[in-house]
C-alpha cells in the first residue's frame, strides 16, 4: 500500500478513521490526502468485493455519515479525463467531508405557491375562454378545463419525480409550482423539485430523472386525443372576423402533435386549404388540447440531454462522461437552430431556442456525477432510456409557435 505521508497528526487520525469504516468493504491498495484542511479530502484507491461498490456501497455511506463524510466512487480513468496508470480493477473512493442536508423545504411555501399557480392558470384559461377577467373576475372559473389539463400534467410530471425520489430515499421537495399571471400563455413557468444531496447511482439518477416525463404522458396523451376529439376543425375566418391586419399564432407540430390530429380527424393538419385545428372558442376542447400540447412541449424541454434537465439525468446514467459531448453538441445545436430561425426564416421562434441555450449555459450542461458512478444501467432500463430518446424525437416541436397573417 502507498500512503502520503506529509500529513498533520490531525489529518492521520481522520484519514485512520475513514480506513477503519472501509475494514471489510474495500482492499485499499493507495491513500492520497487532497487537502490540508481540517477535515480533508481523502481519495482510496482500490478494489471492492467483486469489483461491485453497489454491493456495500449503502453500509459504505452510513459509515462515513458517522464522520461526517460523504463516499463517491469513480474509474479512476476518469479523473481529470485523463487515464491513470493503475490496475485496471481498481477504483477510487473519494471521502468528501460533507454530508447533505436532508431537509425538503418548507410545506408552507409548496401550498401557497400553488395556489397561486391554479390562479394564474384559471385566470390564463379564462382569457383563453374569451372572458373579459377585469371586467367580470367572477367568471375566472370558466377556465377550469385549461387550468385542470395543465395542472394535472405538471402535477402528475413532478410528482412522479418525488415518489421515486423518495423512494431511493433523496431529500427530495415536494413541488414548487411558479404562478406568471398574464405574463405567459400558459399561466406559470411550471413547477421544480429541489434535491440538495448528490443522486446516489446511475439507477437512481435513471429512475428519478425518467419517473416525471413517463408521469407526464401517461396524463397529457390521452388528454391531448380527448380535447382534439371536440376540437373543430376549418380556416381561421369561419371562427373569428378577419381584418386585413389581423395576426395569428398557431402552435406548432410534433411528430406525435401531427399524428394524434390525424389519428382523430383523418388528415394531416394544416392541410393545403390552409385548415387546422382551433384551440379556442368555439371548439369546446380547444382549450384542453392546446393545454395538452403545451404539457408536451414542456415535457420534450425537460428531456434535453444537458445539465439537470430530466433528459441530462438520463443521459448521464446511459452514457456516463460521454454525456457532456451530447450536452455541449445540443446546446450549439440549440443556439444554430435560433440564430437560423431568425435570420434565414425571419421566425421570432428563434429566440424560444437562443433563450434555452442561454438557460442550459447559465445552469451548466456538465451533469454531475452520482456517489456511485462505476454501476452500469441493466439492460431493461438502457432499453427504456433508448425508448425516451425515440419519446423525445416523438414530442419536440422544432418551431414552437408561428405567428402569421391568415
Amino acid at each position: 500500500m502507498t500512503y502520503q505521508t506529509d500529513v498533520t497528526p490531525a489529518e492521520s487520525h481522520i484519514v485512520d478513521q475513514l480506513r477503519a469504516a472501509l475494514d471489510g468493504l474495500m482492499t485499499i491498495e493507495a491513500i492520497t490526502v487532497q487537502t490540508n484542511d481540517a477535515k480533508p479530502h481523502v481519495q482510496f484507491t482500490g478494489t471492492f468485493p467483486t469489483n461491485a461498490p453497489a454491493a456495500v456501497f449503502d453500509e459504505l455511506e452510513r459509515r462515513f455519515e458517522r464522520l461526517g463524510y460523504t463516499p463517491q466512487i469513480v474509474h479512476p480513468q476518469e479523473e481529470n479525463g485523463k487515464a491513470h496508470a493503475l490496475e485496471s480493477d481498481w477504483l477510487v473512493l473519494h471521502a468528501l467531508p460533507v454530508v447533505a442536508d436532508k431537509k425538503t423545504g418548507n410545506q408552507k411555501i409548496n401550498a401557497v405557491l400553488f395556489v397561486l399557480t391554479v390562479l394564474s392558470v384559471l385566470v390564463t384559461g379564462a382569457l383563453q375562454e374569451n372572458v373579459d377577467i377585469f371586467a367580470h373576475p367572477g367568471q375566472i372559473w370558466r377556465g377550469w378545463p385549461f387550468a385542470v389539463t395543465l395542472l394535472g400534467i405538471l402535477t402528475a410530471h413532478e410528482l412522479s419525480h418525488y415518489f421515486m425520489g423518495r423512494r431511493y430515499g433523496s431529500p427530495v421537495s415536494l413541488p414548487y409550482f411558479i404562478p406568471l399571471p398574464l405574463l405567459s400563455i400558459l399561466g406559470t413557468m411550471g413547477a421544480v423539485i429541489v434535491q440538495r444531496a448528490p443522486m446516489r447511482s446511475r439507477k437512481a439518477l435513471f429512475d428519478i430523472g425518467a419517473a416525471g416525463p413517463i408521469g407526464g404522458l401517461i396524463v397529457a396523451i390521452p388528454l391531448l386525443i380527448i380535447g382534439l376529439m371536440f376540437s373543430k376543425v376549418g380556416q381561421p375566418s369561419e371562427f373569428i372576423p378577419i381584418e386585413e391586419d389581423t395576426m395569428l399564432s398557431q402552435e406548432g407540430n410534433s411528430l406525435l402533435y401531427l399524428g394524434s390530429k390525424y389519428l382523430v380527424h383523418g388528415e394531416i393538419l394544416p392541410n393545403e386549404a390552409g385548415e387546422d385545428v382551433w384551440l379556442s372558442p368555439p371548439s369546446p376542447g380547444g382549450t384542453v388540447a392546446f393545454a395538452a400540447w403545451a404539457g408536451l412541449l414542456v415535457t420534450s424541454l425537460n428531456l434535453f440531454p444537458v445539465g439537470q434537465f430530466d433528459g441530462g439525468h438520463i443521459a448521464y446514467a446511459m452514457w456516463g462522461r460521454k454525456g457532456w459531448k451530447i450536452a455541449r453538441g445540443f446546446v450549439a445545436l440549440m443556439f444554430a437552430w435560433g440564430v437560423f430561425l431568425l435570420t434565414v426564416m425571419g421566425n421570432v421562434a428563434g429566440t424560444t431556442w437562443l433563450v434555452w441555450g442561454g438557460v442550459s449555459l447559465l445552469m451548466g450542461p456538465r451533469h454531475p456525477p452520482p456517489l456511485n458512478d462505476v454501476t452500469p444501467l441493466d439492460a431493461k432500463r438502457k432499453r427504456l432510456g433508448w425508448l425516451l430518446v425515440i419519446i423525445f424525437i416523438l414530442i419536440l416541436t422544432p418551431i414552437p409557435l408561428i405567428t402569421k397573417q391568415p
